[in-house]
């Protein structure tokens, strides 16, 4: 067997390997690596979104099995080096773009229960939970995913009574405490 042959069938194999282990244990988006002294350590939480990325572990993943399979195929067929490094780079790039259009549609089209305290401001909502002594309430409303409830405080500090009327004025104040306003009956 020849070395290039070798590098080949390595490349593609380590595309797969970390193919079918993101398959089975998830992303793998957490790396830390040691090298001498230098010490990197990458995580998903420095990522600041939750999609598909051109330079994602798996999209250069599923490149190194196209370039290897294509280079090896290649070699296979007695091309040269160059058509060989053509092919592999040409399967690669085909492979990992095709892969991250079928990637950012799934993303797409995935939907989110996740709502925002801005999106609830002008809506009305049932107090639940009367006034407490610390000034706070909670309040019910109605969004997207369903009924959700939430901390309230009334904007000119009045007591809410319990299936009381209320209007969001604004979002968060505090830690999700939203800012309402008695409806006049």
């Amino acid at each position: 067997m020849e070395n290039l042959q070798i590098l080949y069938i390595i490349l593609a194999a380590v595309g797969a390997f970390f193919l079918v282990l993101s398959m089975f244990g998830g992303d793998v988006d957490g790396v830390d690596l040691d090298v001498g002294e230098a010490d990197f350590d990458i995580s998903d939480a420095e990522s600041p979104t939750d999609s598909v990325s051109v330079f994602s572990l798996r999209t250069l993943a599923t490149f190194l099995v196209g370039f290897g399979l294509a280079g090896w195929s290649v070699m296979r067929g007695d091309g040269g080096i160059t058509a060989q490094i053509l092919a592999g780079f040409g399967a690669g790039l085909v492979i990992s773009f095709l892969y991250y259009l079928v990637m950012r549609l799934m993303y797409s089209m995935q939907g989110s229960s996740m709502v925002s305290a801005e999106s609830l401001v002008g809506k009305e909502g049932i107090i639940t939970i009367p006034t407490t002594d610390t000034g706070v309430a909670q309040v019910k409303v109605s969004t997207e995913a369903g009924f959700k409830e939430y901390t309230c405080k009334e904007v000119k500090e009045r007591k809410l009574s319990h299936n009381e009327t209320v209007k969001i004025t604004s979002g968060s104040i505090g830690l999700g405490t939203l800012q309402v306003e008695k409806v006049k009956s």
